[in-house]
C-alpha cells in the first residue's frame, strides 16, 4: 500500500486518534476547564472519542475491502480498549495536569461496546445509500 492510499483511505482513523492524543495528552486543551459542563461530562466525552475510534476504524477497513466479520469487529475492539488503556497510562506519566482515571477508561470501554453494537449497521447503510446516488 502506497503512503498516499493509506492516507486516503485511513484519514477519518488518523484525525479520530490525533483528536484523542490532543484533547488526552494535553495539559488543557482549548481553553476545556473553562466550558460549561455536566457534572460526569468528561466520561460521555471518553466514551465519544473511543466509540469515534472504533467507528473509525471500522469505517475504514469497510472501505478498504477488508469486510466486518465479527473475529475483525472483536479484534478492532480489543485495540481499542487497550488504547484507552494506553492513553489513561501516558495521561499519568506524560502530563503534568493530568492523571488517569479508571473511570474514564470504563467510560471508553462503554463507547466502544456501544459502537460495537452501532457502527456496523450505520456504516453499512451509510455507505449502501452513497452507492445508490
Amino acid at each position: 500500500m502506497t503512503m498516499r492510499r493509506f492516507f486516503a483511505t485511513w484519514w477519518p482513523t488518523l484525525t479520530v486518534v490525533c483528536v484523542i492524543l490532543y484533547a488526552t495528552l494535553n495539559d488543557n486543551p482549548i481553553g476545556a476547564d473553562e466550558l460549561p459542563v455536566f457534572p460526569g461530562a468528561d466520561k460521555l466525552i471518553h466514551a465519544i472519542m473511543f466509540g469515534g475510534l472504533f467507528a473509525a476504524i471500522t469505517f475504514d477497513r469497510y472501505r478498504d475491502g477488508r469486510g466486518m466479520a465479527l473475529k475483525s469487529l472483536l479484534i478492532t475492539a480489543g485495540i481499542c480498549v487497550v488504547c484507552g488503556a494506553l492513553d489513561e497510562v501516558c495521561q499519568s506519566l506524560l502530563t503534568a495536569a493530568r492523571e488517569g482515571d479508571p473511570l474514564d477508561f470504563l467510560a471508553d470501554c462503554g463507547g466502544i461496546l456501544t459502537a460495537f453494537f452501532t457502527a456496523p449497521p450505520a456504516i453499512r447503510a451509510v455507505l449502501q445509500n452513497k452507492g445508490q446516488h
